[in-house]
Parts: C-alpha cells; structure tokens; sequence
C-alpha cells in the first residue's frame, strides 16, 4: 500500500477528475444561463413581431391598405402565431433557467468537494464515490434540455467554457 492510500488522502487522479467536473459544471451553469437569455429574448422578439403583425391586420381591416398588402398581412399573422406556438420560447427559458439554477447548485457542492479533497484527512474511495454522485445528477439534470427540444449552440457552449474555465482556475487558485 502507497503511504497516500495508509494515511487516507485522495490521489491526484481523483483531484483531477473533481476538478474536470467543477470546470463543467462552471461550464454548463453559464451555458445554460446564457440559452435561457437567447430563449428570451427571441420570445420577446417573436411577441413584438406578432404586435407589429397584428396592427398591420387591423389596419388591413379596417380596408386602410391595398388588398395584396392585406392579405400578406393576414398571412404573416397566421405564420408568427403558428411560429410563437411551436417555437415556444417562454417554456424553454424557464427550463433553462432552472438547469442553470442546479448546476450552479451542483458547481458549489462540487466546491465543497474540491476542499474536502484536498484536506489530509479525505478519502480517496468517498471523495470518488461523492463525485459520481454529483456526475449522475448534473447529468440528469443537463437532460431536461432536451425534454423541451433545445438545440445546442457550439459556439456560445466554447465562449462559456472559456469564461467558466478562467473564473473557476482564478477562484480555486491556491
């Protein structure tokens, strides 16, 4: 038996995979949060284009426009409602939020981890065992995503990363 396994400390392998899943979680929260702020705004964008429709058929019925400008009016009424329906912007914000919510929840358990660690007294099988724990969770949770049909956004994911990687390095800096 090695002295770090004797005295009960966790090994470096498994710091190393606390501290990959505190990076992700970083990741995800941000990620996560910043879906559900493009998911708001294009439902903001997609009511305000409905308003603008909408005016534009009670103008074309009140015969104030020519009838091709009206019917095109009619038309792009039906298409933005049709949009704002399947779209669904609203529901998928709030979904999105709410994983962000738990993996910031699930980042700052990941913390407490990380510290327990990196105490002399800490457990490499129960630091292991913690970690998997949370694994399976912020798994299940980064799923509700696709329960409300969200697509991924490759480049916002990398910009998060980045951002999640550099504020998590700089607050775990020892």
């Amino acid at each position: 038996m090695t002295a770090d396994k004797e005295r009960g400390m966790v090994s470096e392998r498994t710091r190393n995979e606390v501290w990959r899943e505190i990076l992700d979680a970083a990741r995800l929260a941000r990620y996560y949060e910043a879906l559900a702020d493009r998911h708001r705004r294009n439902h903001t964008l997609t009511r305000l284009f409905l308003l603008a429709t909408a005016a534009s058929g009670i103008a074309a019925l009140l015969d104030v426009l020519p009838d091709p400008v009206r019917l095109v009016a009619g038309g792009l009424i039906a298409f933005v409602v049709a949009w704002d329906f399947v779209a669904d912007y609203a529901k998928k914000a709030a979904v999105l939020h709410a994983i962000s919510l738990e993996c910031s929840a699930l980042e700052e358990e990941w913390r407490v981890l990380w510290f327990d660690a990196n105490d002399d007294g800490a457990d490499d099988s129960d630091v292991l065992r913690r970690n998997r724990e949370l694994s399976r969770k912020i798994t299940a949770i980064a799923g509700w995503a696709g329960h409300v049909d969200v697509r991924e956004y490759r480049k916002l994911n990398e910009e998060c990363e980045e951002a999640a990687y550099g504020i998590t390095a700089e607050r775990h800096a020892a």
